[in-house]
């Protein structure tokens, strides 16, 4: 994942506590969300006529290769998903794109700012309907999401791989 966080550490707020907060809404989310960056992904070929990318905000995609063979003018969709006739190799295809909200959409930012307020530290939270999510490589400091703010981020999350 990104080293950026998805925006910058609000006023007011613990910076290493907005910083877990955003790594654990990119962990929940599956992918980086924001800000946009240009970078390279070795995938699993999936065999299929659709390969779907580790996105769901893809604004460009510089170059795609199928199994060793350069995919000339890919079919690509802003949902993060390439047309084409794919392998069926694990780590069989290497794409390099765009993707990423330019800046952090502001419903994201309102759970971030909810989650660091409420502290990143050791300490469980007891509350009905808390839903624990650990931070990266399980390590202390992982952030708490209520089920409504888990709501807000599973629109930003990638759908489950078979």
């Amino acid at each position: 994942m990104v080293d950026v966080p998805l925006a910058a550490t609000p006023e007011g707020v613990d910076e290493a506590a907005w910083s877990a907060a955003c790594e654990a809404a990119r962990a929940y989310c599956g992918w980086h969300i924001a800000p946009s960056i240009t970078d390279t992904y070795t995938l699993d070929g999936p065999g299929s006529s659709i390969l779907m990318l580790p996105s769901l905000k893809v604004t460009a995609v510089s170059s795609v290769t199928n199994d060793g063979t350069a995919v000339t003018d890919p079919e690509w969709s802003e949902a993060g998903m390439v047309r084409g006739c794919w392998s069926r190799k694990f780590r069989g295809v290497v794409v390099e794109m765009t993707h990423g909200y330019d800046v952090c959409p502001p419903e994201i930012l309102g759970v971030l700012q909810e989650a660091a307020s409420r502290g990143v530290g050791g300490s469980s939270v007891s509350q009905v309907g808390q839903v624990r999510m650990g931070g990266v490589d399980g390590a202390p400091g992982a952030a708490s999401f209520m089920l409504d703010q888990k709501a807000v981020l599973d629109r930003y999350a990638l759908p489950p791989r078979p």
